[in-house]
């Protein structure tokens, strides 16, 4: 055990008041300060610092049944979710959450247009602020939750323990990823949980995102990575990762990093899922032709002219200037057939 009296100095000591805050900073840190903290009544007191806890993730709009109308007219609610850092530190060591852990979920507002916003959502007032909290000792199921009422964005000081009749319970029971919490929606933690091989069984796994797909790919694992992606399109068709300008940046990626052979493939593939796409059919000819694949390049330039010319929407400087660039390709292409 280090002493409190030393540093790395031969014998130096500090002053006695010095001593003496080091002392009771160390018991604190021993017995618990950070522990949940209830009044006479058994309420839960609201952790006044929580915003200096580890912040673990936030959602926008999430919803864990049917669609529901929105408090914020319509708008989707973003939520901030916050964990004790003695907690979070235990959980890296172990997978699991220890006694005593406890969740802050904070629910603000959104707003769009201030400041020099015009598009897109930031956050501002406290809408709703829940608690879970895992207290072994003073509750049968371990775990409970709070709800803080809140009004005028300002939580109340304290909250009763949700009965447990409420949805919550079997919620999380039912669909936690470890120890009855969403850790499947914590990006920097799913990883830890499942390298400790704590993540439950039937958790079911979602679609890859796109940088998922991108490492696959440049690890050589294109075939992995359509399979990943051939999931996704039949259980998400909405998925992120089988978007035309999810693929084709990812396309692009891979080309920039000298994987055009593997780029060409992530376009193929794109195109299987966006077939009327113009703008697909020319990044794969651009490619082609940056790899020396000069019929396959004309082909690809010639199909995305047609498209262009089959596409009644598209319009535009932006339409102009692709329609200049592939005929100059295939007028290129041609001329060295």
């Amino acid at each position: 055990m280090l002493s409190l009296y030393k540093t790395g100095a031969p014998e130096r000591r500090y002053p006695r008041h010095m001593r003496f805050w080091a002392i009771v900073l160390l018991a604190g840190a021993a017995f618990g300060a950070n522990d949940p903290s209830y009044n006479d009544s058994g309420e839960l007191m609201r952790p006044p610092d929580y915003r200096e806890w580890i912040y673990l993730t936030s959602g926008l709009g999430m919803t864990y049944g049917p669609a529901r109308t929105l408090a914020s007219g319509g708008v989707p609610l973003f939520d901030n979710v916050f964990v004790k850092r003695e907690s979070y530190q235990a959980f890296l060591e172990s997978g699991h959450w220890p006694d005593k852990t406890m969740f802050v979920l904070e629910i603000r507002y959104p707003q769009t247009h201030g400041s020099i916003n015009k598009d897109g959502y930031f956050q501002t007032d406290v809408a709703a602020m829940e608690v879970a909290l895992k207290d072994e000792t003073r509750f049968p199921e371990k775990w409970a939750y709070f709800n803080f009422e809140t009004r005028g964005g300002v939580p109340a000081p304290t909250a009763k323990p949700l009965p447990k009749t409420a949805g919550c319970f079997a919620c999380h029971t039912a669909n936690g990823a470890v120890d009855n919490t969403f850790v499947q929606f914590y990006p920097t933690l799913l990883a830890v949980a499942r390298e400790k091989g704590t993540v439950k069984a039937s958790l079911k796994p979602w679609s890859p995102s796109p940088a998922a797909i991108y490492h696959l790919a440049d690890s050589g694992k294109w075939d992995q990575a359509k399979q990943e992606l051939e999931r996704a399109r039949v259980e998400e068709p909405e998925a992120m990762s089988t978007r035309e300008t999810s693929l084709n940046t990812v396309a692009y990626q891979l080309f920039s990093a000298n994987r055009k052979s593997e780029a060409a493939e992530v376009l193929r593939y794109a195109r299987t899922l966006h077939p009327e796409s113009a703008n697909l059919a020319d990044s794969l000819s651009e490619i082609l032709e940056a790899d020396g694949k000069k019929a396959d390049a004309l082909s690809a330039a010639k199909e995305a002219l047609a498209l262009l010319q089959m596409d009644p929407a598209s319009a535009g400087a932006r339409r102009e200037a692709l329609v200049k660039a592939l005929n100059e390709r295939i007028a290129r292409l041609d001329s060295k057939q």
